[in-house]
């Protein structure tokens, strides 16, 4: 069996934004799976960058939102594995926003690999490694260091299942990393061998990256995200792809991971 990193298409695709500061904060600061129906309260969205309609759109942080059209297709793991959230809108189609409650210890700590801050917490994992006993049939999940037992709240994973659905539905707008086969635990593929190593080097905080962007025109990167002005001085954010490239949009808002990230010249 393999485990896939759950992402958006970008490319062609329309980008979505919620319209209040309250909505937008709902997504950054919730989802980290504890249960949100008891105090949801639908955020309007609307289109901030035009393209074809998704099925599961991009513009909400790096919470998981589905379509109608998806929710059906899905549903025999959505409704088990977390809480499907209405969203406002003036379509006729309806969106639905995805608390993943499915939060699994399924590390198999001997095979992971992983790259680690100067304080030796851990930066990210550049080798998964998961117990299949727990992770098969989970269908959706996040999962939790496996050091510090708490949730890795930005990363979606799905399991073979779960893409065969998507794919044999017809759906759009999904993309899916390969991130671990049981047969051979392998390394990360695809963008992660393009990644920006911020452990050597001058570094320099989101502030202060930020500020090179903006009055020195200067391009800056960390991990797989990078940031550039684009032809009316405004600072776009990339996201590097498989080919090594970076897609780039002009964000509404910038992910919460982005402060704690040490971001180089490039």
């Amino acid at each position: 069996m393999k485990i896939w990193q759950l992402l958006n298409q970008y490319e062609g695709f329309e980008i979505l934004q919620c319209t209040t500061d309250q909505g937008q904060l709902l997504f950054r600061e919730h989802f980290r799976g504890v249960p949100m129906e008891s105090i949801w309260e639908p955020p309007t969205f609307s289109t901030y960058q035009k393209g074809k309609e998704s099925d599961f759109p991009s513009g909400f942080v790096t919470v998981p939102v589905f379509s109608e059209k998806a929710v059906n297709a899905l549903r025999e793991w959505l409704d088990l594995k977390g809480e499907l959230l209405p969203l406002e809108n003036d379509r006729d189609q309806k969106y639905y926003a995805f608390n993943v409650l499915n939060v699994l210890d399924c590390i198999e700590e001997e095979k992971v690999e992983v790259k680690r801050f100067k304080n030796g917490r851990i930066m990210k994992y550049t080798k998964y490694a998961f117990r299949q006993d727990v992770v098969a049939g989970q269908g959706i999940f996040k999962m939790v260091n496996h050091e510090t037992k708490k949730i890795i709240s930005r990363d979606v994973f799905v399991t073979d299942e779960f893409r065969e659905k998507v794919l044999d539905s017809g759906l759009n707008g999904f993309d899916f990393i390969e991130v671990w086969n049981s047969e051979e635990a392998i390394a990360m593929k695809g963008p992660n061998l393009f990644l920006v190593d911020t452990t050597f080097g001058t570094t320099y905080t989101f502030e202060e990256a930020s500020e090179l962007v903006r009055n020195q025109g200067k391009t800056v990167a960390s991990d797989k995200w990078a940031l550039r002005l684009d032809g009316n001085q405004e600072i776009q954010v990339g996201q590097l792809q498989e080919d090594g490239s970076y897609l780039w949009v002009n964000p509404v808002y910038y992910p919460p991971i982005f402060i704690e990230m040490k971001w180089k010249v490039v």
